[in-house]
């Protein structure tokens, strides 16, 4: 199936682009001799010490190469920098700590290269809810050009899923923790898809046989090689692969610490330039292995070499010598410097999106919908806590009355029902923990605008998620509490509540999008609620609190949030405990002017000021820090 879709992109070009359905190489084209030149690449990293200033680490050290039309493979142990030269050459490295050239095609890499390009991270980071044919949809929708119809576009999805062979499961979940999904294969090739649906004519990958089977990695290699053919230039970073991977390469970059010890033909080829320089595969050994074999021994006896100063060449790369003096080299050398001679200085100022601000917001709340409903568990959670809680509330409380215990139960309430609605916002914490690779890979691919992927998903989880379960607690506490009647005071109180969980959503969006790790941003909310709940007034009485830590109150939740509860409740309102009196046999009942509370009296003594607009500046400062930290996000 897939040789035939192959031969429908090919052999009927001229009736596919009548109707808009092929994609043109926004990189090549129409150029045949597709390449990507690196120039002296050295790469350098900080190192942070607690005690001394630490040197700069070299991941690379002045490397060049040319990746031209075909199966290009980066090897290397661990360490020897495979993926920080395939993120350079896809353009996804900061330039600080980055020298040298990359060409694409003998010109400078374009502004909006790496959303033009193709690039499958190691770990597949597609959505689990969607659909493949969804997922592959959703790239197509927000990648390719507006000129193209929403029929053009199913055509080229259909074209896709048939060129991987995804026919079968096109329709089925990729799965996630709750939703038994398709393969690992599959899944990979679903990755694969969602980046060939522009038709690129530079793909790159990360590894892509991690975590598959020997039988799912070699079709998954063997696939890249037949899209290779489609003058297509395929680079790959690769730790070990087996022979039957290792002979589909066309071409071998091999490192060793962030050093070149052969570029060339992969293939026998590579085999000769080792025997050449006294390294003997031994029969039946897989070159690959052998290869990594014969660098991890030199970098050993480098090591021993610095560690005793065996001679003036002591931490020199041998590998690395021996082919910088190589026939191999030279000839290399020779064919990059005629392209950079060539080379223009200055990049082309090219569009980075292909879709519009408002259609990138549409497909992104439209995927999010749909993920929502098919992963209703959190949601339903979510809706079931807030309705359990309430009802303790409510059956705690129940009826309050006009007394003084009523009062203090009142008070009491109310500090229980917003450590409730406070507390209850942490599941926001994994929504931009769970979502954040996919994020980052896909806003670094031109997918989307940080902005619309924030608005959309602020809005899309604040509604279902924040919003409707705190009507539903306001709803069910307020009238079981036997609060005041009138409708304006249940309003403000259901207002004060949804302002008070917003805000706290607003907290946990901002720790967990600078957070990687679930445990820790749940800990450092769980520390920022606590300080804002001590800080709120009702605990401490925050007039005998230290000058330089007084200020914490106006950036409490707590605070705001009760004082606004404690107004909306308490003022113009008689808390009164009758004492009876027998009169001539006739019962009067006065105040105990001992247990009698006026709530404007308490009011003055509590100190209010103004609360929902603390609520809404503390949730909106949340907001505003987290689209700023999106926008630098690396």
């Amino acid at each position: 199936m897939a040789h035939e879709s192959t031969s429908l992109l090919v052999n009927k070009s001229s009736t596919a682009l009548q109707y808009g359905l092929l994609v043109k190489d926004p990189l090549g084209e129409g150029q045949s001799n597709k390449c990507v030149s690196f120039h002296n690449i050295s790469y350098e990293v900080s190192q942070q010490s607690c005690f001394k200033k630490l040197p700069p680490k070299t991941i690379l050290d002045n490397i060049s190469g040319i990746m031209k039309t075909g199966l290009n493979a980066i090897m290397g142990p661990t360490g020897s920098g495979k993926t920080t030269l395939l993120d350079i050459l896809a353009g996804h490295k900061d330039r600080k700590g980055l020298s040298g050239v990359v060409l694409i095609n003998g010109e400078n890499q374009p502004v909006n290269f790496k959303c033009k390009s193709a690039y499958v991270v190691q770990d597949d980071i597609i959505m689990g809810t969607l659909s493949v044919r969804e997922n592959i949809a959703f790239s197509a929708a927000l990648r390719l050009p507006s000129v193209y119809t929403r029929t053009d576009r199913k055509e080229r999805v259909r074209q896709v899923i048939e060129e991987l062979g995804l026919t079968e499961v096109a329709d089925s979940k990729v799965g996630t923790e709750f939703i038994r999904g398709i393969s690992g294969g599959e899944k990979k090739r679903t990755s694969i898809g969602m980046e060939l649906i522009i038709a690129p004519g530079i793909l790159f990958l990360d590894e892509p046989t991690t975590g598959l089977d020997a039988s799912t990695a070699i079709s998954v290699i063997r696939l890249l090689k037949d899209l290779s053919k489609q003058d297509r230039v395929i680079i790959i970073s690769i730790h070990q692969p087996r022979y039957s991977i290792y002979k589909l390469f066309d071409s071998l970059t091999l490192l060793s610490k962030g050093n070149m010890v052969y570029y060339g033909i992969a293939g026998d080829h590579a085999l000769q330039y080792f025997s050449d320089n006294g390294y003997e595969c031994e029969q039946h050994n897989n070159p690959a292995d052998f290869f990594l074999d014969v660098v991890i021994s030199c970098e050993a006896q480098e090591m021993k070499s610095v560690m005793y100063s065996l001679s003036e060449s002591a931490g020199q790369n041998k590998l690395s010598v021996a082919y910088t003096q190589s026939s191999q080299c030279h000839k290399v050398t020779k064919e990059l410097a005629a392209i950079l001679e060539k080379a223009p200085r200055e990049a082309k100022k090219v569009s980075q999106f292909a879709s519009s601000f408002p259609w990138q917001l549409g497909v992104l709340a439209v995927r999010a919908v749909r993920n929502l409903v098919r992963n209703p568990i959190v949601s339903i959670v979510q809706m079931l806590v807030m309705l359990i809680l309430s009802t303790i509330v409510g059956i705690i409380y129940f009826q309050l009355k006009d007394n003084f215990a009523g009062f203090q139960n009142r008070v009491g309430a109310f500090y229980f029902i917003i450590t409730n609605v406070v507390f209850g916002s942490f599941s926001a914490i994994e929504l931009f923990i769970r979502e954040r690779p996919l994020f980052i890979h896909q806003s670094a691919r031109g997918y989307y605008r940080v902005s619309a992927f924030f608005f959309t998903k602020v809005f899309c989880d604040l509604l279902p998620m924040r919003i409707v379960p705190v009507i539903l607690y306001s709803a069910i506490s307020y009238w079981m509490l036997g609060l005041k009647k009138e409708l304006l005071h249940f309003a403000i109180y259901s207002l004060t509540l949804l302002l008070a969980s917003s805000a706290a959503s607003a907290t946990a969006f901002l720790v967990s999008a600078g957070v990687r790790v679930l445990a820790l941003a749940t800990m450092l909310v769980a520390m920022t609620f606590i300080f804002q709940m001590i800080f709120g007034g009702f605990l401490v009485n925050l007039n005998t609190v230290v000058v330089w830590l007084s200020w914490i109150q106006y950036i409490s939740i707590f605070r705001f949030s009760l004082n606004a509860l404690f107004e909306n409740e308490l003022k113009g309102s008689y808390y009164c405990n009758r004492i009876p009196y027998d009169f001539a046999n006739r019962t009067i009942y006065e105040c105990d002017v001992n247990r009698t509370v006026i709530g404007d009296i308490y009011l003055t003594h509590w100190g209010t000021f103004v609360t929902i607009f603390g609520t809404m500046r503390w949730g909106c400062s949340c907001m505003l820090l987290l689209y700023s930290h999106l926008h630098t996000s690396p």
